[in-house]
Order: structure tokens, then C-alpha cells, then sequence
């Protein structure tokens, strides 16, 4: 179940962007276990565990009218701070499936591909270490 948030603009009755987020979680894969040192790198030995909370977006879209203009970026920044500053859901990182033609925008904002078994998919699985995020 996915919650959706609209970014509108009222004077227009225009809807500027959208987004929704749902719990997800990392799970270990044996057969990834490159992946999976990649993603406990950052976490000390006694608190590591088989699968880590995450948030997944759902979906992520700008209004072609809009395009261009840092608004998806603006969205991630924001979620990333809803997630380690306002602090109302634990979670270490943010899970997208990532369109192939999405998947630089998503790099530019600093997630990178689990796995590369899906290379040649439609879709890729990406993900954001939160920690990476934290300001002092």
C-alpha cells in the first residue's frame, strides 16, 4: 500500500508533480553477495542484519511543463530529509525501480544499482544509503 503526494499549482488548477512512497526492505541475496557487502560496508559488524527497513518511490513524475527545472531532485532531497530528520518511519535507505531511461537522474541523486542482473531489464533496482544523507 503506497501513499501519494501531489505538488500543485493552485492559481493553474495544475498538477506540477506527484509521488508516492511504500515500506520496502533489502533482503540478502546469496547469490548477490558482492551487493550485499556493498550495503553493509557502512554499518558495524554487530548491527548488521539479513534485510534493512527501507522506503520505496513508488512512482515519481514532473509535468512535461515543468520538466527540467530540479523539481525531481527537489523531491528526493526532501524525502531524504523527511527520512532522516523528521524521523517518523526507521529506515536506512530509499528503494526505486528506476525506468532504464530514469536511471541517470537517480545516479546524478546519488542511488546506485543493487545488482546487476537486471542491466538489461526495463527496469532497475537502485537504492539510497540514507547515512550518506545525515547533516551534522
Amino acid at each position: 500500500m503506497a501513499v501519494t503526494y501531489l505538488l500543485e499549482y493552485m492559481e493553474q488548477n495544475k498538477t506540477v508533480a506527484y509521488f508516492s512512497l511504500l515500506a520496502d526492505k533489502i533482503s540478502f541475496n546469496p547469490d548477490e553477495k558482492g551487493v550485499w557487502n556493498k550495503l553493509n560496508r557502512n554499518i558495524p559488524n554487530s548491527k548488521r542484519r539479513r534485510s534493512y527497513p527501507a522506503v520505496k518511490v513508488g512512482r515519481l513524475a514532473v509535468n512535461e511543463d515543468y520538466s527540467g527545472q530540479g523539481l525531481g531532485t527537489f523531491i528526493l532531497d526532501n524525502i531524504k530529509y523527511a527520512f532522516t530528520n523528521v524521523k517518523r518511519l526507521g529506515c536506512r535507505f530509499i528503494t526505486v525501480d528506476a525506468l532504464k531511461t530514469a536511471v541517470p537522474f537517480y545516479e546524478r541523486n546519488g542511488f546506485q544499482c543493487i545488482t546487476e542482473s537486471d542491466k538489461d531489464d526495463e527496469t532497475r533496482l537502485m537504492f539510497f544509503d540514507l547515512k550518506n544523507f545525515i547533516t551534522d
